[in-house]
């Protein structure tokens, strides 16, 4: 039985700590699937190797979800926003490259 550091757990899932530190949070909370850190002395978190190893297995076995399943972004009128502008830009460049 394997335990594994915070950092290690970060490298292997290449996140950062308080990403996995989030990820537990929301595990604790019941809105979240990332496994849980085991009880260790001076209140460091760790996890099991086997529970990681069936976390990313239990990953690949997700489906894609479509698009239009998915969360609405936050931002997205400021997104369509900024993407209309990059859009005139691209269309702006492309007619000047096309006069030359």
């Amino acid at each position: 039985m394997e335990i594994l550091l915070i950092d290690e757990v970060a490298k292997m899932l290449k996140v950062s700590p308080s990403t996995l530190s989030r990820w537990a949070e929301e595990s604790r909370k019941g809105t979240g699937t990332f496994p849980l850190p085991v009880s260790a002395r001076g209140g460091k978190r760790r996890w099991l190797l086997s529970d990681i190893e069936q976390y990313l297995e239990s990953l690949s076995t997700v489906k894609a979800v479509p698009a239009s399943v998915r969360k609405p972004r936050r931002n997205a009128k400021a997104h369509a926003q900024r993407q209309s502008v990059t859009d005139r830009a691209l269309a702006k460049y492309r007619t000047q490259e096309d006069e030359v």
